[in-house]
């Protein structure tokens, strides 16, 4: 239970007979009320220098004792119990603390609401209140003005820390975005590095299968020369007579020798193109086949149109525009290599 009108009022420092004489004319209405009526001009000329004066309209009345309680003074029938005056704020029953600007319903607001009680509960998760008949002394504009710098300290030292919270955030951020930018970009170049090894490795295949028919040709070009030169010797032997001459003679070539019964006759011609883009295309073609044939599978293989390109041995060089030419007639069996121009 906390401490009575009476008690806080002489705790205050008022003598006794002063607070029984304000609860007396307060009709103990609460304690802001006896305060005020003590420390009033009228209430203090009321009392003597002796401590005490009548309050009441006869004066052969008796004076009340000072130690009595102020509902007992002789006559003063309206007077109410310190139990049924008017509750002046609220006390929290866990910690003790009067909440200063708790409203009470009255005639006129029947509806107001503890709003003090509320924040007090929320803040510090205490439960029980109760009314409490002790009001709560104003503050002065002195407590004023510093309660309300204390607010605009603590409002200050709250942004502050919230501007803070933000810029660790932002470095947070800042961070993160870095970080998956730094990682982008090193998979971006490791997909470059990628793309480059790739391609230097298609260039060198490229070039590897290139070196290798040129070797082919090379060698079928030679191998072409030397039974040429045999035809040709073997017909000029025959010219001047001496086609039927030993095997044994030192003039005979063994390419003479095993093409003495005739030239090997050739069925296929082995062709390799090289395209105008770069590259080259080889196929087999049969002995009989035109020149018209080979233009016809270029444009199949690359999707050139008819007409826009024409083909040419490499050496000597020479324009094959007369598709109607066998690759026989034109000296391009067993093989040979051509240019697309």
């Amino acid at each position: 239970m906390g401490a009575t009108d009476k008690e806080q009022l002489l705790d205050m420092g008022f003598d006794a007979a002063r607070v029984s004489a304000a609860l007396a004319a307060t009709k103990n209405s609460g304690l802001q009320a006896a305060m005020d009526w003590c420390v009033s001009p009228g209430g203090s000329a009321l009392l003597p220098a002796n401590g005490f004066r009548r309050l009441f309209a006869h004066a052969d009345d008796p004076l009340p004792s000072v130690d009595a309680p102020a509902n007992a003074i002789e006559g003063n029938d309206d007077a109410i119990q310190e139990s049924e005056a008017t509750a002046q704020s609220l006390k929290c029953d866990d910690c003790g603390r009067l909440l200063r600007d708790g409203k009470f319903p009255t005639i006129s607001h029947p509806f107001k609401t503890p709003a003090a009680a509320e924040f007090h509960a929320i803040k510090s998760g205490h439960q029980n209140f109760s009314e409490s008949v002790q009001a709560i002394k104003p503050l002065t504009e002195e407590e004023k003005k510093a309660k309300l710098a204390e607010l605009k300290a603590k409002l200050a030292a709250r942004k502050e820390e919230k501007r803070q919270l933000e810029i660790e955030e932002e470095k947070a951020k800042e961070k993160v975005r870095r970080a998956t930018g730094k990682e982008l970009v090193e998979m971006k170049e490791r997909m470059a590095e990628l793309e480059m090894k790739k391609a230097a490795e298609a260039k060198r295949r490229e070039k590897e299968a290139d070196r290798i028919a040129k070797e082919k040709i090379k060698a079928q070009i030679e191998q072409d020369k030397k039974e040429r030169a045999a035809r040709s010797e073997k017909e000029r032997l025959e010219r001047q007579g001496l086609a039927s001459a030993s095997s044994s003679s030192s003039i005979a070539t063994p390419s003479a020798a095993s093409t003495a019964s005739g030239p090997k006759e050739y069925t296929d011609a082995r062709i390799q193109i090289r395209l105008a883009g770069g590259g080259a295309v080889t196929h087999t073609f049969k002995a009989t086949d035109t020149i018209g044939a080979v233009y016809a599978h270029i444009c199949q293989h690359t999707g050139s149109s008819p007409g826009s390109f024409k083909l040419a041995t490499t050496f000597p060089r020479q324009v094959l525009d007369d598709e109607s030419r066998t690759l026989k007639d034109l000296g391009l069996v067993p093989s040979a290599a051509l240019a697309m121009i």
